[in-house]
């Protein structure tokens, strides 16, 4: 119905370039606008509509969302959410840790801009973009697809496993994932009102986020 794994290929490949930075975190940070999108929705500040065959891979109508997908809001969001994080931290890597998570914070907007109708405005009431993935459901499953497994391949490659466990766990959370997209894509004869869409996504981002942590609890450095 929506963007959704395809974020977390930049949770992974970010993994590996900063390994100090618990996987988690990274899940957490690429899809903060989303988190933050869902909470305004259920206030009633953002807006969309559920509308069977909008678009042959998404079911909503993403008109009102200024403060979380604009390009300006986003750019707001990543340099946030990068200073709190290098706040929270010590040593002398603070800031680049930081710039990371920005980084992460931020390449929700470039991921959902390939895959978004024009709906993404590029400043608040300014002219609205988006390249339109969703026009096709073969093509948003490969693309999604492959930054995950493009994703999930960096880190694998860059950590290595602490036991047992941790030789299957990765793949674990991967096919986990794999199953989400393709159930998050199945045809729905009677979708969810607007506030339960917000509570689901929230409840997935959520868990997805606990997930990612107990994975990654099983690796280590390579």
């Amino acid at each position: 119905m929506s963007m959704f794994i395809g974020h977390y290929g930049a949770a992974f490949a970010a993994r590996a370039v900063k390994p100090a930075i618990p996987l988690w975190q990274f899940f957490v940070a690429v899809q903060l606008v989303d988190f933050a999108w869902a909470a305004l929705v259920l206030a009633g500040i953002e807006k969309f509509d559920v509308a069977p065959g909008f678009m042959e891979a998404s079911i909503l109508d993403l008109h009102h969302m200024p403060y979380t997908h604009s390009l300006v809001a986003a750019v707001i969001w990543a340099i946030a959410a990068g200073a709190l994080y290098a706040a929270s931290r010590r040593g002398a890597k603070a800031v680049t840790a930081g710039v990371i998570i920005g980084l992460a914070v931020f390449s929700h907007w470039i991921t959902d801009l390939i895959a978004h109708g024009p709906d993404l405005a590029l400043w608040f009431g300014g002219p609205k973009v988006g390249l339109g993935l969703w026009n096709s459901l073969l093509w948003t499953q490969v693309v999604e697809i492959g930054l995950l497994l493009i994703g999930g391949a960096l880190y694998l490659a860059h950590t290595k496993p602490k036991g047992p466990v941790g030789r299957i766990a990765p793949f674990l959370l991967l096919g986990f994932m794999l199953a989400l997209q393709i159930y998050n894509h199945l045809p729905v004869d009677h979708p969810p009102a607007i506030p339960q869409f917000a509570i689901m996504a929230l409840l997935a981002f959520s868990l997805l986020s606990v997930v990612a942590w107990a994975a990654d609890r099983t690796r280590e450095p390579a």
